[in-house]
């Protein structure tokens, strides 16, 4: 029917954490998580549009900003109707997920906590202020993983990389330092490694 999770609430019972769940599967403070990660603010209430759409990416979406031209949600969803597709869709201080599929509309946010059929939502006459399509991005494709080895000075830096097809999936993690007080003594630490 859809393809929406129901809304895996936790703590945090806020419109955008909970679009993010319903997108995701993953709890409302685990999308908090991600959200604050981006913002550096602890607790999640209102979302800036911009860190919303930083946490899609990072949750591995792709976003696109969609023009419409009708003021309401109602002629909103009437333009989107015509091809399949989920949106983001923000009213004023609140952010709802829509869902296209086969000309039926779903909608789901945090008040309805599972997607219900957009024509028995109380919020048709809001008025819509951005719109969004939002795809999911394939799992990554791992290349290969590699360790550098970095000597500057004194000091041999250690980092492991996994290389994907896409490079915003690539990931490095610093493995440590090995710091030491002589050129002498390095040599000897590389010699027992």
């Amino acid at each position: 029917m859809t393809s929406f999770k129901e809304i895996n609430f936790g703590l945090n019972q806020f419109c955008g954490p909970a679009v993010l769940s319903a997108l995701t599967g993953k709890s409302t403070d685990e999308c908090a998580a991600v959200i604050g990660a981006i913002s550096g603010r602890q607790e999640i209430r209102a979302v800036n549009i911009e860190h919303l759409i930083s946490a899609l990416e990072r949750l591995r979406f792709n976003v696109e900003p969609v023009k419409t031209y009708f003021g309401s949600l109602f002629g909103s969803l009437i333009t989107l109707s015509k091809a399949d597709g989920i949106y983001i869709v923000l009213v004023p201080r609140h952010v709802v997920a829509v869902e296209i599929r086969e000309k039926r509309i779903f909608l789901i946010d945090n008040h309805t906590k599972t997607a219900i059929d957009a024509s028995s939502s109380a919020r048709l006459i809001q008025r819509v202020e951005r719109v969004y399509k939002v795809t999911a991005r394939s799992e990554p494709k791992l290349l290969y993983s590699e360790v550098q080895v970095e000597k500057r000075y004194k000091t041999i830096y250690l980092k492991a990389i996994d290389r994907y097809v896409d490079e915003r999936d690539n990931v490095e993690v610093n493995l440590g330092y090995v710091l030491a007080r002589s050129e002498d003594e390095l040599a000897k630490i590389k010699e027992r490694l």
